[in-house]
């Protein structure tokens, strides 16, 4: 009865862009000629360039003038502007969640459930993400699983960071942005060609912040200071081949995201923390460790398109370095001295050759060939400080290696004028393997014994998998403006293995199906898109904190079902209003967590939501332009509502992030005729206590939160040629 009810629902949200569309030519006829219109935009979402509006899968693009005009500068600030995207945090790394599909796993074997690219160049690491977002072109989010194109570790969805090209001709910018908590920001890029048929592209970022929270005894905790660049050239040597070369290299600095550690307390039997409540101030909480960031992260990249006529044969490969060193307080506590640091070394190597057909109607096809590997060496300790001098009581010494290959192709085929069918596979196969040593000890005995003699267990694991993703499609042209779609979608990522001999956990699969409608209506003044999805999701990895220690374990099934509307209305050309609702239900059907000997389950959390999937997510925003003081100044409002979360698939009350909204202001003056543009903005202006990440620590006796920046305020100076 339940699987007929979603079915029911989801044919009724087909239905109604069906009806809508239906009465396109009649809108279209209404429409004022004052009206601007809202344009296209062209992505590369299924790895051709297309417009976003004719692509048949849900999906999100901002431009760098939205970014700008929405103070969206990091990986984080997407959330702000995007309703079915949730970030989470934890020790530097950053956890995407798409329509409740998200891994929180940030150890030397997890992986991400959302591939983020750059430049089609694949990030396995989620550390430095954040600092990316300087000189674009356009940022891509993608809604559900991408196990055709984009491959393993893409179950939930992807990001593309696309960053802007060399071009031939001269232009640059250069932006500076200051605002409270000390805050500097500059970023700015210079484009010159070189020679007939080179052209480069040089841009560089600096961000600082004195740190969001005042941590008493450690300073200030919670800052920024990152430095970066990117040098690119774009070589045509023939009217057929395009060559593009491109390096960057950021500087990762500061303390680092910080625990607050919140004692546990019992009421009346009930364990509980502190009131959940606005008036908590997030900003200030002592402890006794300063934490630090410094990583460096290098990527390389090689592309090269040949023009064969009838298709196009592309090459891309990359190099990713990153030496990551973080240390923080991992108990969030004054009175407590718990330190965790990470030294890490990763080395990532990818290529891809594809081929694929230059034809926009009939059979349009495309085939490919991937490899992908890191080799990751990692000393972490785990150190307890109670008289000030440090006392190792953990220490893990492994070298990871991880490699990925695969196969894939798509194509669809016109069977009319309006109606495409598609079709893809891809085939998988992945290896990891962890080698080395770890100890651990007793807490107690340690910080008696001091450096007692130790013994290390030994690490000697190694553990593949293999997997076909698939993809169907149907699409159906109403209108050059107006479109249905129906798809079924497969995801997979790979699996690992746990520490401490826990075992190896299974890789986990999910089946998407979706349809939707996009249309644009009254001469491009409204667009109207809606989708509707529903996911049998199998053994997820589910992490929970055990103690210190982070385990994962796989969930037998969970469900999730939604709806998508997105409205963005253009009525003049100095107006425009966007609308995006995510209504969502996402819960675990089969969760156990401990079974007897007998083989009966004694730990279950069946029916307990997911991870970071409230049920409404709403995202609002109005921007008007006026023509005054000879220039035009816009002024910009928007808002983001979220209803209650969960933080642990745990479901527990000291682990809940409540209802909460946050708006973001700004005015942007530019004078006419000049190229010259200033903008005042707040942000989060109801200084809402938004969690990143909360679990409940049992050696800590806290419960161990981090936090999205509070209210920021300030002003940015930008300047074009």
């Amino acid at each position: 009865m339940v699987v007929l009810k979603k079915s029911v629902f989801l044919w009724t949200v087909a239905g109604l862009p069906l009806a809508a569309a239906l009465a396109s030519p009649a809108c279209a006829q209404g429409a004022s000629a004052e009206q601007g219109g809202l344009g296209e935009i062209v992505v590369t979402a299924q790895k051709r360039s297309e417009s976003s509006q004719k692509t048949a899968a849900a999906l999100e693009v901002y431009t760098p003038d939205q970014l700008r005009k929405s103070g969206v500068t990091d990986v984080s600030g997407l959330t702000t502007v995007s309703p079915s995207l949730n970030i989470g945090a934890s020790s530097g790394a950053a956890f995407l969640s798409v329509r409740g599909v998200a891994s929180r796993d940030f150890t030397e074997i997890g992986d991400s459930a959302i591939a983020v690219s750059i430049d089609d160049q694949y990030l396995q690491r989620p550390t430095g993400i954040n600092a990316s977002f300087y000189d674009l072109e356009r940022i891509e989010v993608l809604r559900g699983p991408q196990g055709t194109l984009y491959g393993r570790n893409a179950t939930g969805g992807a990001v593309n960071i696309i960053s802007k090209k060399p071009v031939d001709h001269e232009e640059g910018y250069v932006a500076i942005d200051a605002g409270n908590y000390d805050t500097i920001n500059v970023d700015g890029a210079v484009n010159m060609p070189v020679t007939d048929g080179v052209a480069m592209r040089a841009s560089f970022v600096s961000r600082y912040n004195e740190g969001y929270r005042d941590n008493g005894p450690a300073g200030r905790g919670d800052s920024t200071n990152v430095k970066g660049g990117r040098l690119s050239f774009l070589l045509k040597p023939t009217d057929r081949m395009k060559v593009l070369l491109s390096a960057d290299y950021m500087d990762i600095g500061g303390t680092g995201a910080v625990y607050d550690g919140v004692k546990l307390t019992t009421v009346n039997g009930v364990v509980t923390t502190r009131p959940k409540t606005d008036a908590y101030d997030a900003t200030h909480f002592d402890l006794n460790t300063r934490g630090i960031m410094d990583t460096q992260n290098l990527r390389l990249l090689g592309r090269i398109d040949y023009d064969l006529d009838f298709a196009t044969l592309t090459y891309i490969g990359g190099f990713v370095r990153q030496d990551l060193y973080n240390k923080w307080d991992n108990d969030g506590q004054v009175d407590k001295a718990f330190i965790y640091t990470r030294d890490e070394l990763s080395k990532d190597i990818s290529h891809e050759l594809r081929i694929a057909s230059n034809n926009s109607r009939g059979l349009i096809w495309q085939a490919g060939l991937y490899y992908f590997k890191e080799d990751l060496k990692l000393a972490n300790f785990f150190d307890l400080a109670p008289l000030g001098t440090p006392i190792n009581v953990r220490e893990y010494h492994y070298d990871v290696d991880t490699k990925s290959y695969a196969a894939f192709g798509q194509l669809s085929y016109d069977l009319t004028d309006a109606l495409r069918v598609s079709a893809g596979i891809r085939y998988t196969k992945d290896k990891k393997s962890r080698v080395g040593d770890s100890y651990v000890g007793s807490l107690t005995q340690d910080v008696t014994d001091g450096v007692a003699e130790r013994t290390y267990a030994t690490d000697d694991t190694h553990e593949s998998w293999k997997k076909v993703t698939w993809h169907g499609g149907l699409e159906y042209r109403l209108s050059n403006a107006n479109m249905l779609y129906a798809k079924i979608d497969s995801g997979y990522k790979s699996g690992g293995f746990n520490n401490f001999g826990l075992g190896s956990y299974d890789p986990e699969t999910l089946i998407a199906y979706e349809v939707g409608s996009k249309n644009r209506f009254f001469n491009d003044a409204l667009q109207f898109n809606l989708s509707g999805f529903l996911y049998d999701y199998k053994d997820q990895q589910v992490s929970q904190l055990i103690g210190a220690n982070t385990v994962v374990v796989n969930a037998g099934k969970s469900r999730i079902w939604g709806i998508e509307p997105e409205f963005v209305v253009a009525p003049t050309r100095d107006d425009r209003i966007d609308l995006s609702v995510t209504y969502l239900n996402a819960e675990f059907t089969d969760l156990c967590t401990a079974v007897s000997a007998a083989g009966v389950c004694t730990t279950s959390y069946s029916g307990n939501t997911l991870v970071q999937s409230p049920k409404w997510s709403i995202n609002a925003g109005y921007q008007h332009i006026f023509h005054v003081l000879g220039g035009e100044l816009t002024a910009r409002a928007q808002t983001q509502y979220r209803s209650m979360q969960w933080m642990t698939f745990l479901n527990r009350a000291t682990e809940r992030q409540d209802a909460y909204t946050r708006t973001d202001l700004s005015l942007e003056y530019r004078p006419d005729g000049t190229d010259l543009s200033v903008q005042v903005y707040v942000r989060n202006l109801e200084n809402s206590v938004v969690l990143t990440e909360a679990s409940q620590s049992g050696l800590y006796g806290a419960i161990r939160s981090q936090y999205a920046p509070p209210r920021t305020y300030g002003a940015r100076l930008t300047f074009r040629w």
